[in-house]
C-alpha cells in the first residue's frame, strides 16, 4: 500500500514540475504575442479613428487634406525607447489634425508643442527633439531622441 501511495505521489509531483516548466518555457512566447497584439490593436485604433475622420469631413478634391501622420526616428543608434512608443505619444497628441486641410494646419504650433518634451519611460526621462515637419496630404515628422538628466 506504502509502495502504491509513494508511485502515485512521485507521479503528481512529477506532472506539476513538468507542467510547470513547461509554463516557465512558454511564457514569453506568450508575452511577446500580448504585446505584438496590443501594438496591432494600437494601429487598427488609430486607422480607424482616422477613417472616420476622413469620411465625416466633407471636403472637395481641390482641397489638401491631413490624412496620416508619420514620425520618422533620425537618431543613428538603436533607439532606447521602443519606436512604437514614441509614434503612438506623437499620434495621440496631433490626432485631431487629421482630416484638417492642410493650409489651415499651424505648423509652428505643432512644433512648439512637440519640440523639447520630456518623455518618462521605464528607465529614465527622454527629450524629443523635432528636427523637421513636412506636411501635404501626410505629415512626416522628423526627431531624435536623447536621454536626460533631470
Amino acid at each position: 500500500m506504502k509502495k502504491t501511495s509513494s508511485i502515485l505521489w512521485i507521479f503528481i509531483l512529477g506532472f506539476i514540475g513538468g507542467m510547470m516548466s513547461n509554463h516557465m518555457l512558454y511564457m514569453h512566447e506568450l508575452e511577446k504575442s500580448l504585446n505584438e497584439n496590443e501594438i496591432l490593436s494600437t494601429k487598427l485604433a488609430d486607422s480607424l479613428i482616422k477613417l472616420n475622420q476622413l469620411e465625416n469631413n466633407d471636403f472637395k478634391k481641390e482641397k489638401l487634406i491631413l490624412k496620416d501622420i508619420v514620425p520618422v526616428n533620425t537618431n543613428k543608434d538603436e533607439p532606447v525607447i521602443p519606436k512604437n512608443e514614441i509614434e503612438q505619444y506623437i499620434k495621440l497628441l496631433l490626432n485631431n489634425q487629421i482630416g484638417k486641410e492642410v493650409k489651415n494646419i499651424d505648423i509652428h504650433l505643432i512644433y512648439n508643442a512637440l519640440n523639447n518634451r520630456i518623455l518618462k519611460y521605464q528607465d529614465g526621462n527622454y527629450q524629443l527633439k523635432i528636427r523637421a515637419i513636412l506636411v501635404s496630404e501626410m505629415m512626416h515628422i522628423y526627431y531624435s531622441v536623447e536621454k536626460i538628466q533631470i
